[in-house]
């Protein structure tokens, strides 16, 4: 009896470790199959790059989202990938109108070229990232 009691908790520990190892790789974009590109990168003169990148997919409706990066470092497709699924990213949208700019070492100009971006094109917006203060041109804050 005590042989099939120590086997079943050890398949529980095994399932829930399992089920628990899927779930990490779901939210952190492991089974996302969407190409990620790097469009524009900024760099600072304090060594930061601003990234633009864009995610498609040419399987899914609405699968096309421009996001901005801060970092050290140009990032690889699967660097992309998990910082897309993550806090990291400081400002999403679905218009391609976006540009990067310095404005100094530490501000970062996020711009919308050629018209006022509507809200509802915009996922996220971050207005401040560590020390980057992040500006924004003819994208109306949310």
């Amino acid at each position: 009896m005590r042989r099939t009691t120590t086997t079943a908790v050890l398949a529980i520990c095994v399932a829930i470790t399992a089920l628990v190892s899927v779930i990490y790789l779901l939210f952190h974009g492991y089974f996302d199959a969407g190409k990620f590109e790097i469009k524009q990168a900024q760099w600072s003169s304090s060594k930061q790059v601003a990234v633009l990148a864009k995610r498609s997919d040419q399987h899914s409706l609405g699968g096309l989202t421009y996001f901005v990066l801060l970092g050290d470092h140009l990032f690889t497709p699967a660097q992309l990938r998990h910082a897309y699924h993550s806090r990291a990213v400081v400002f999403a949208a679905t218009d391609n109108c976006l540009d990067l700019r310095w404005q100094g070492p530490t501000k970062l100009v996020i711009a919308c070229n050629g018209h006022s971006m509507p809200p509802e094109y915009m996922g996220v917006q971050k207005h401040q990232e560590g020390e980057v203060t992040i500006l924004y041109e003819n994208i109306p804050n949310q």
